[in-house]
C-alpha cells in the first residue's frame, strides 16, 4: 500500500509539473497585458480592431511606407525568470498573403532573425509557433522592446504567449496549412514556374501556395569545393534539397563555372587558371577565358560529382547552365561588380572584347585559315597584309580597336551606284568575320557544355542561360544557341526582361522564334526588378510566345500584397502553348546590326503593337525558317548579304508577301546594290515576283493597311492592326489571347473568315476571346 501511494504521488507530481510546463510565462491580448505588452514606435504604429469576430491589434495601413513592425516588451520581472530557449505562440488573422518575419534580442544581435510564419489568405484565425533560440531578451529594440513581428501590410494579432519551453500544443506547420488548401493552389499547365533564389522552411510553403513548381539555386563550383581540391562539401545543398522535398517543390540547380565568383580561390591561384583578357586594354580579368584548355576537365569533373550526389534524388526539375560572363550567361564579360567581387576580390571588367589571350588568338587564326585557306585570300578579303595565317591578328587592339569601330560607322560616299569609299567592303568583311568567329566560339562553348551535361543527366531538361540583347561585344547569337541546344534535346533561358511588355517581347522573341524553328524549348527570366504591370506582362509574354518555363526572383512577387494579388489574378494565364499561330515574320538584320548597332528594337516594338510576329535572322533564313510564315516585314538593315537577298526573293516568288519600310535601298557587304536589284529590280516602290509581292510603304498607317490586306488575301485571321497598347496573339486557330497595357477597356476588331468580332478588352489585364 505504501508503495502504491508513492507511485500515485509521483504520478500526480509529474502531471502537475507537465501542466506547469505548458503554461506561458507571459501573455498579451488586447484586453490584458500579463507580463507582456505591445509598444508604439514610429515604424510600428498599430490600432485596436475587430477582425473576423475577434478583438485584435493591427498595424495601421496608412502610417507611412515603413510601418512594418509590431513590437512587444516583457515586464522586467518576467525577463529575470526566462531562459535562453524561448517559444512564442501567436494567434493571427490569416490574410492577406506573405511572410511574417520575427526579430528578437539574442547574444549576437538585438534584431536576430527567427523563423516566422505565413499568411495564406484563408481569412481565418490561425495559430503559429515561433522559436527564439539563444535568446537574451533585454529590451534592446526600439522603445525597450524584446521582439517584433515584421510585415509590410495589415498584420492582425489577437494573442501572443511567451513560453520557457516548447509548449505541448498541436499547431499546424506552414506546410500542413498549405496542403490543407492545396485545391486552391493554381497549377501552371505544361509550364515550369521557377522562383530564385533558394527557399527556407517558411518561404518554401509560401512559394508552393503561389503555384511555383521549382526553386533555383546558384550552385557554383566554389560553393562545393572551396577548401581545396577533392574536399567536397555538399551540406548547404543537402539542406536545400531537404527543404524542397519537404514542401513538394522541385529544384533548378544553376550550375555555374566560369565567372570569377564561381571558381574556388585555390583554383585561381593554380597554373590551370587562364583569365580572359580584353582587347581594349590587354588587361586580365578574373573570369576564366572561354579558351582555357585546362577548364573543360574541371567542368566535367564538377558536373559528374554533382550528378552523383543529386542526379537520382528525383528533386531536379531542370538543370540550368552558367557557362561564362559575369553572372553565368552564355556571353562574355559585360558589367560585373558589386557582389561578384565578394569571393575573388575586385577585377577588371567592362563591356568589350575579351579575347586577347594567346589561346583565343590561336583560335581566331585557325578560323581565318579554315575560311580562306591562305594569307593571300585573307588579305584580299580584309584589305590586310599578313605574311601568313600564323600572323593574323584581330581587327584592332587598344586605341586601334576604337578607331576600327569608328571607321565602320562612316557613311557611304559618292553616288548611290559607286563602290563604298568609307567604310569599304574589306573593312566590313573583316569586322563581320571577327564577330562571326567571336559569336561562334561562344556557341561552340555552349554546345560543349550542353553535350557534356547531357552525359550525366540523360533525361533531365537542360537549359542554357543566356542574356543581354546580342550586341556584338556580348558574343551571342541566340538563334545559333537555340540550334545547338535542340541538337541535344535541350533549351535556352533568356535573362533580360523587366516590366514593359513591348521591350520584353523584342529582346526575347529571337530566342522564342529560333526555339520554335529548331525545336529547342525555352524560358524567360527578368534581369532585375519588375512591378505589378511587369508580373502580368511577363506571364503574357511567356504564354503567348510558347515558352516552357517562366522564372522570377521571389522579391518581385512577394515583396508587396499588390504584387501577390497581380500574380494570383493572372497565374491562370500561365500555360504552355504548343503552336501559336504566327504568320508574320520580322527580318532580324544581324549583319547590318553587327556593323552599326542601334535603332532596331524601337521599330520592332512599334510593329508588335500592330501584329504578332517571329524573328527570322540570316542563319534561320538559310535553314528554311521563312517557309513557316506568309508575310515578311523589313524595317531595318541596309546591308544584306547577296545570298540572303536571293533566298528572300525565292521565298517571295513561291507566294510570300514582303513589306519594306524605312530602308530606301539595300546594299551588299561589298557596297554593291545587288540585294536591291534581287528584291525590287527597277521598281523600288514594289513589284510582283512569281506568285508573291514585295512593296515599300512610307509610314506606319500604310504598314498597318498593307498588313491587313495581305493577311486577308492570304485567308488568315486578322486582328485589326493599330497602335493602341493592346497586344494580340492567336494561341491556336480561332483562339486569341490579349494583353491590354492601358488602364481602360477598349474594343478590338477581329476578322475570322466571314465572321467579324468586336469584343471589349478590359484594361491592365489578360483576356481570352474565342471565335466560335
Amino acid at each position: 500500500m505504501y508503495v502504491m501511494r508513492t507511485i500515485v504521488i509521483v504520478a500526480l507530481g509529474a502531471l502537475m509539473g507537465a501542466a506547469s510546463w505548458a503554461q506561458p510565462v507571459a501573455v498579451y491580448t488586447p484586453d490584458k497585458a500579463d507580463g507582456l505588452d505591445i509598444v508604439t514606435v514610429s515604424d510600428g504604429q498599430w490600432e485596436y480592431k475587430v477582425v473576423g469576430g475577434r478583438k485584435c491589434v493591427m498595424l495601421k495601413p496608412d502610417a507611412g511606407p515603413t510601418n512594418w513592425y509590431m513590437y512587444f516588451r516583457l515586464d522586467p520581472a518576467v525577463r529575470r525568470k526566462i531562459g535562453a530557449d524561448l517559444w512564442l505562440v501567436v494567434d493571427f488573422y490569416d490574410a492577406p498573403t506573405g511572410v511574417v518575419a520575427a526579430h528578437f534580442n539574442s547574444e549576437a544581435s538585438p534584431y536576430a532573425g527567427a523563423t516566422g510564419f505565413l499568411l495564406l489568405s484563408t481569412e481565418k484565425w490561425v495559430r503559429a509557433l515561433v522559436h527564439l533560440p539563444q535568446a537574451k531578451l533585454a529590451g534592446l529594440q526600439n522603445e525597450g522592446a524584446d521582439f517584433r513581428f515584421m510585415y509590410a501590410g495589415p498584420l492582425a494579432v489577437s494573442r501572443v504567449e511567451v513560453h520557457n519551453s516548447r509548449p505541448n500544443l498541436k499547431i499546424p506547420t506552414d506546410k500542413e496549412r498549405v496542403m490543407e488548401n492545396v485545391s486552391r493552389i493554381p497549377k501552371p499547365e505544361g509550364m515550369f514556374y521557377t522562383f530564385g533564389n533558394d527557399a527556407d522552411e517558411v518561404t518554401a510553403p509560401l512559394y508552393r501556395s503561389l503555384g511555383v513548381t521549382s526553386i533555383e539555386s546558384y550552385v557554383t563550383w566554389e560553393s562545393c569545393e572551396r577548401d581545396g581540391e577533392g574536399k567536397w562539401d555538399w551540406s548547404h545543398w543537402d539542406k536545400q534539397v531537404k527543404i524542397l522535398k519537404d514542401n513538394d517543390l522541385k529544384w533548378v540547380p544553376f550550375i555555374i563555372l566560369g565567372p570569377a565568383y564561381s571558381t574556388p580561390n585555390w583554383f585561381r591561384a593554380s597554373k590551370d587558371h587562364v583569365p580572359c583578357r580584353c582587347l581594349e586594354h590587354e588587361i586580365d580579368s578574373k573570369i576564366e577565358s572561354r579558351w582555357n584548355p585546362n577548364l573543360p576537365r574541371y567542368i566535367e569533373r564538377f558536373i559528374s560529382e554533382f550528378a552523383k550526389r543529386y542526379g537520382k534524388t528525383g528533386v531536379i526539375e531542370s538543370v540550368l547552365l552558367g557557362i561564362q560572363g559575369d553572372y553565368g550567361e552564355a556571353i562574355y564579360s559585360v558589367t560585373g561588380g558589386g557582389w561578384t567581387f565578394n569571393i575573388p576580390g575586385e577585377y577588371h571588367n567592362h563591356p568589350g572584347y575579351w579575347c586577347a589571350d594567346e589561346y583565343a588568338l590561336a583560335s581566331f587564326r585557325r578560323y581565318a585559315e579554315a575560311k580562306y585557306g591562305s594569307a593571300d585570300a585573307i588579305n584580299k578579303a580584309w584589305g590586310t597584309s599578313f605574311a601568313s595565317p600564323a600572323t593574323v591578328d584581330f581587327p584592332g587592339r587598344k586605341e586601334g580597336l576604337a578607331a576600327f569601330e569608328a571607321r565602320l560607322a562612316g557613311k557611304l560616299g559618292g553616288d548611290s551606284t559607286s563602290p563604298l569609299n568609307l567604310p569599304d567592303g574589306q573593312a566590313r568583311r573583316r569586322w563581320l568575320d571577327f564577330i562571326e568567329w567571336y559569336r561562334a566560339e561562344m556557341t561552340d562553348w555552349s554546345e560543349w557544355w550542353i553535350k557534356t551535361t547531357r552525359k550525366y543527366f540523360p533525361t533531365t531538361p537542360i537549359y542554357l542561360c543566356t542574356g543581354g540583347d546580342a550586341e556584338p561585344h556580348h558574343g551571342s547569337n541566340f538563334a545559333e544557341q537555340c540550334r545547338v541546344a535542340a541538337k541535344h534535346d535541350a533549351g535556352v533561358r533568356i535573362t533580360n526582361e523587366a516590366s514593359d511588355y513591348a521591350t520584353n517581347f523584342v529582346i526575347t522573341r529571337w530566342v522564342a522564334s529560333a526555339g520554335k524553328h529548331y525545336g529547342a524549348y525555352f524560358g524567360f527570366e527578368p534581369a532585375g526588378a519588375e512591378d505589378e504591370k511587369g508580373i502580368v506582362a511577363r506571364i503574357y509574354n511567356a504564354t503567348a510566345s510558347g515558352a516552357n518555363q517562366l522564372h522570377d526572383y521571389n522579391p518581385n512577387v512577394v515583396s508587396s500584397q499588390s504584387r501577390i494579388d497581380a500574380q494570383r489574378a493572372h497565374i491562370k494565364w500561365l500555360f504552355h502553348v504548343p503552336k501559336p499561330v504566327v504568320p508574320v515574320a520580322l527580318w532580324y538584320p544581324n549583319v547590318d546590326m553587327t556593323l552599326h548597332w542601334g535603332g532596331y528594337f524601337h521599330k520592332a516594338g512599334m510593329l508588335r503593337d500592330l501584329v504578332d510576329y517571329d524573328y527570322v535572322d540570316e542563319t534561320m533564313l538559310r535553314s528554311g525558317a521563312l517557309a513557316a510564315h506568309k508575310v515578311l516585314v523589313i524595317l531595318h538593315g541596309t546591308v544584306m548579304e547577296k545570298g540572303d537577298a536571293d533566298l528572300i526573293a525565292k521565298w517571295i516568288a513561291e507566294g510570300g508577301r514582303a513589306i519594306v519600310m524605312g530602308v530606301e535601298k539595300f546594299e551588299s557587304v561589298e557596297g554593291t546594290l545587288e540585294p536591291e536589284t534581287l528584291l525590287f529590280a527597277d521598281t523600288p516602290s514594289g513589284r510582283s515576283l512569281g506568285k508573291g509581292k514585295i512593296v515599300r510603304v512610307r509610314n506606319e498607317d500604310e504598314l498597318a493597311s498593307r498588313l491587313s490586306t495581305d493577311l486577308r488575301e492570304l485567308g488568315l485571321n486578322v486582328c485589326e492592326p493599330r497602335r493602341d497598347g493592346i497586344y494580340c496573339t492567336e494561341i491556336e486557330p480561332g483562339r486569341f489571347l490579349f494583353l491590354n497595357t492601358g488602364p481602360g477597356a477598349a474594343k478590338v476588331k477581329i476578322e475570322c473568315g466571314p465572321k467579324t468580332l468586336e469584343p471589349r478588352i478590359e484594361g491592365g489585364t489578360i483576356s481570352e476571346i474565342k471565335a466560335e
